[in-house]
């Protein structure tokens, strides 16, 4: 105790003979805090932390260790002995060479060239103490050996006192730990900005609830107790300088709100209270707290780096930025050519009225990148953040949403902000970045609460993407059922960037003219490069329609410009004009062949049943550059009758790939051919008679298909049994008791086995008999045409 004695001689005549006004004193703010550090041997150890912020201003602090004492009313006093901690390189202050730390963000907002600004550096000690035992009123306190910076707020300038309490009846704890620095220099608030937030949030070991208040300051020896000092007039625990919104902390987070309004230098002292629910009693107990007292600077002007606002960094690695000049005609060419309205840059933030612009030129930006970094060169407001304060404009017009900001954010504010783009930048050209009125309602803030003036511009060139190419090359029918699309690209489509963001393949189709096309088809296969459009399902549409078709590729999440449009050939049968000896054909130009090299080639054929599917030979009947052609109709007889087939084929004449020609949809015609019938011989069977059309439209001729008896009193055949398939071999129809409704009333009438109408078209029948003159069963085939539209 003999040395604190002397220690505190030692300060009372700094005290008696120094001048406070002449800034002789160096303690301007402190704070104390535990935190419980168990061993394997000793469950009550605990390490204690005082830091000392002293004004470089000032006398040194060259103490190399710190006493704190241990109070209670269970146990005697314990004295521990603090060492002090030496900064790592590059945290030293350089304004303090006796172990003293840098305080970061000190002159953020409050100009360092004002008298009332202070420089400090942090001295930090800690040590290790065993608690006697358990008890509800723990004090660790310490005291400054000399007297505190003179204030504003305050009537005298004794030393610093600190304590720090502990209620270990509810088990150890530690205390909370204030995060933030406590050295901090203000500026008087500018007219439009925001209140200043000061945070002083802290963190408890424990997760027990915490709460934060305004304390008194105090001054006094080591063990305490600690002596009130009294506030200077106007001034009290709660409003312990001027501010024209009033000074608020908000309890349950430690940030508080003030806009000062009158230079000088103020002391605040921040309790945080450690609280506890007690499962016996069921009440919350206070179980401890930690302190801090601040000084703090209020500056007449701000710092200017940050008068207007968050201002880029232009010398950070991050940014890699570099200003470029623009003449008003070049901003009033970006306007446009990016549909934006206000263009602003470094020379523009205030009245946007500079006839050169100065904007910033991020470099270093490669395809597919999905971050943008920025970093400023004062703090920003984390709570001014928000991913619609900023508008990413591609050089093709589209924009490129930010999703998020990752905000990087150390005790409510950051420097550098990071952008997360909903997709990748993924063609070459230059960005433009602009910083706007978010939804949150502000731009962005910094510390000192100046917002960033609207439309803050930046440029960010990209290279190096690949440039993906693709065209429909053609379509065509096939098979008088489907429409076959082929397209083909460039080599960049099997770039791995495009195949990594590959999402579709999009095929649209319209109706003839009509707009806007319809989404046809999602294709997932990079590799994909022709569809089918399958028209069976839905019956032969193929026939009536002519639809038009494009193709779009999706990559990245954006769907590209979409390819030409090619448009089926749509074959018809010229009604007015038809003949017994003529079929008039018309169809559509196939556009997707140059007409220079276009050439139609028009084939007729024979229904037959013996030649591989689909069942005709074809022959080319003639060529032409029109869209109209005849097809001459012979007599029927028995070699000519049938159902035949016609198709138009679009070709390119120079070409031999699939894509250089189209085919068109089949129309059928039919020849009928009715034998004159020789009457059988008498007592045998005669020939049957099988009809090759019927026309089941309900007018009451022909509307049946049934087997006639012979004639001339022939006997009719027993057990028919009939089955129909269509052309693609498919039986639609069978009827084993078929001469149950073998007559002209109850014959089948074109329907499949469940009552459904078949389509108009040329189907095969197979018939199974029972001869009653030689007792023996007889199978028939052949065609049945099925005409719902009648003859």
């Amino acid at each position: 105790m003999k040395l604190f004695k002397q220690i505190g001689a030692l300060a009372f005549v700094f005290l008696f003979f120094g001048n406070p006004k002449a800034e002789a004193s160096h303690f301007s703010s402190g704070e104390i805090y535990y935190r419980w550090a168990p061993t394997a041997n000793d469950s009550s150890r605990y390490e204690v932390f005082v830091n000392w912020y002293r004004n470089n201003g000032g006398i040194a602090i060259t103490q190399t260790t710190q006493v704190v004492c241990i109070t209670s009313s269970c146990f005697s006093n314990v004295n521990v002995t603090l060492n002090r901690i030496m900064p790592p390189p590059g945290q030293a202050s350089p304004n303090d060479n006796n172990g003293g730390w840098i305080v970061p963000g000190l002159d953020e907002c409050a100009n360092a060239t004002d008298p009332s600004y202070k420089d400090l550096s942090v001295h930090k000690f800690s040590g290790f103490v065993s608690l006697p035992g358990t008890c509800g009123d723990f004090k660790f306190t310490a005291n400054a050996i000399c007297c505190r910076d003179v204030s504003t707020n305050l009537s005298t300038s004794p030393n610093m006192y600190l304590e720090a309490k502990l209620n270990n009846t509810l088990g150890e704890s530690s205390s909370p730990e204030i995060q933030a620095p406590a050295g901090k220099a203000f500026c008087l608030t500018q007219p439009g900005a925001k209140p200043f937030q000061f945070i002083q949030a802290a963190i408890d070991a424990d997760n027990d609830s915490i709460l934060y208040r305004f304390g008194q300051p105090q001054s006094g020896v080591v063990c305490g107790p600690g002596t009130n000092i009294a506030f200077s007039a106007g001034y009290t625990v709660n409003a312990p300088f001027p501010s024209s919104t009033g000074i608020v902390i908000d309890q349950s987070t430690g940030i508080f709100t003030f806009s000062p309004n009158q230079q000088g230098s103020y002391v605040v002292k921040i309790v945080v209270e450690d609280w506890r629910f007690d499962p016996i009693t069921l009440q919350w107990l206070n179980i401890g707290e930690s302190v801090r007292e601040i000084q703090i600077p209020v500056t007449a002007n701000c710092n200017p780096a940050s008068a207007d606002g968050p201002r880029l960094s232009l010398t950070s690695s991050t940014n890699n930025a570099a200003i470029q000049n623009f003449t008003q005609a070049d901003v009033d060419s970006l306007k446009n050519l990016y549909n934006i309205r206000e263009f602003r840059g470094e020379d523009s933030i205030s009245n946007g009225t500079a006839t050169v612009h100065q904007i910033p030129v991020f470099q270093g930006y490669q395809c597919f990148d999905s971050i943008v970094s920025i970093e400023f060169n004062n703090n920003i407001r984390c709570s001014s953040v928000d991913p619609t304060d900023f508008r990413l404009i591609g050089p093709d017009g589209v924009a490129r949403p930010v999703v998020d900001v990752e905000t990087n954010c150390q005790f409510l504010v950051s420097r550098n902000l990071d952008l997360k783009l909903n997709q990748p930048l993924d063609i070459d050209g230059t960005y433009v970045l602009q910083i706007r009125r978010g939804n949150d309602g502000n731009t962005l803030t910094n510390e000192c609460g100046i917002e960033l003036s609207e439309f803050y511009t930046f440029l960010i060139p990209v290279s190096g993407c690949p440039a993906p190419t693709y065209e429909l090359d053609g379509l065509t029918v096939e098979g008088d059922v489907n429409v076959r699309l082929d397209w083909s690209g460039n080599a960049a489509l099997q770039d791995p960037s495009i195949v990594a963001t590959f999402n579709s393949w999009n095929i649209y189709r319209a109706d003839a003219g009509r707009r806007p096309f319809s989404l046809l088809k999602v294709v997932d296969d990079a590799n994909a490069r022709f569809f089918v459009d399958s028209f069976a399902p839905n019956g032969y549409y193929v026939d009536n329609f002519i639809y038009d078709y494009q193709v779009q590729l999706v990559y990245n999440g954006k769907g590209r410009i979409p390819s030409r449009f090619c448009s089926n050939i749509n074959l018809r049968i010229d009604s007015a004009q038809r003949s017994d000896n003529n079929l008039p054909l018309y169809w559509n130009h196939f556009k997707c062949i140059d007409p220079s090299v276009r050439n139609y080639d028009v084939f007729n054929g024979k229904r037959d049943t013996t030649v591989p599917a689909p069942g005709i030979s074809w022959t080319l009947q003639s060529q032409t550059t029109d869209t109209t052609a005849n097809i001459a109709i012979p007599p029927g007889d028995s070699t000519t009758q049938g159902t035949y087939a016609a198709r138009v084929v679009a070709r390119n004449v120079n070409g031999n790939s699939r894509t250089d020609s189209s085919e068109s949809n089949w129309v059928y015609y039919y020849i009928v051919y009715y034998p004159p019938v020789i009457p059988p011989p008498p007592a045998t069977v005669g020939e049957v008679i099988i009809p090759n059309i019927i026309t089941p439209n309900g007018d009451g001729f022909n509307d049946r298909f049934y087997i006639k008896a012979p004639l001339d009193g022939g006997a009719q055949y027993e057990n028919i049994s009939v089955s129909i398939f269509n052309r693609h071999g498919e039986r639609v129809y069978k009827n084993d008791d078929f001469a149950s409704i073998n007559d002209e009333n109850q014959g089948w009438m074109g329907v499949n086995n469940s009552g459904q109408k078949l389509a108009s078209g040329v189907y095969f029948y197979i018939i199974q008999m029972d001869n009653p003159a030689s007792n023996e069963s007889q199978t028939l085939q052949g065609n049945i045409t099925i005409n719902t539209g009648g003859l």
